[in-house]
């Protein structure tokens, strides 16, 4: 306690000092940040210096050219891994087919669009991890996801055996046939 009393009243006796213009005292009290406009001028050099501030870089604040097309590519890629997860899990042929029991046979309807469900999904975890924040950049991903299923056919055609080696040879002659 008698410490805290002792610096409180050195502190009131410099407040005094520099209220006189005593020695070694400029008279004033600054209180707070610098002007800087005044300190640009060659004014006020007796504030204290204060540090520019760092920018904080936040995930998806890169250029549009740089994220806009790797947008695409990610909606592209995750259509065609929700096309690959929907053929392994629901279609003869698969890796893990997913047998439905009998109790949830009203969903054999629904099941023509499990890819459309798993693409979505993981769509939206890429969007949100790799920060696509734009409206702009969140309608790239869906032109990439919408361009891989409506040019599906036409990739099957032309890459064959790379079809094969994620679906199975069944389901490419399905689709060329």
């Amino acid at each position: 306690m008698a410490t805290a009393q002792a610096t409180h009243q050195t502190f009131e006796d410099r407040l005094k000092r520099i209220n006189k213009g005593a020695a070694n005292t400029m008279g004033e009290v600054h209180i707070g940040p610098r002007d800087e406009e005044k300190a640009r001028n060659g004014k006020a050099t007796n504030t204290v210096r204060l540090k520019a501030k760092k920018k904080n870089v936040k995930v998806g604040e890169g250029s549009n050219w740089v994220l806009v097309p790797v947008a695409l590519v990610i909606g592209a890629m995750c259509a065609f891994a929700g096309l690959a997860a929907a053929f392994h899990f629901f279609q003869d042929g698969g890796l893990m087919p997913v047998v439905l029991p009998e109790a949830v046979a009203m969903l054999d309807p629904y099941l023509i669009y499990a890819h459309l469900a798993i693409g979505g999904v993981l769509a939206l975890i890429f969007t949100w991890t790799f920060g696509f924040n734009g409206l702009f950049r969140k309608l790239a991903v869906v032109a990439g996801f919408g361009a891989m299923l409506f040019g599906h056919a036409q990739l099957v055609e032309q890459f064959p055996a790379v079809y094969t080696n994620f679906f199975s040879e069944a389901y490419v002659a399905a689709a060329l046939g």
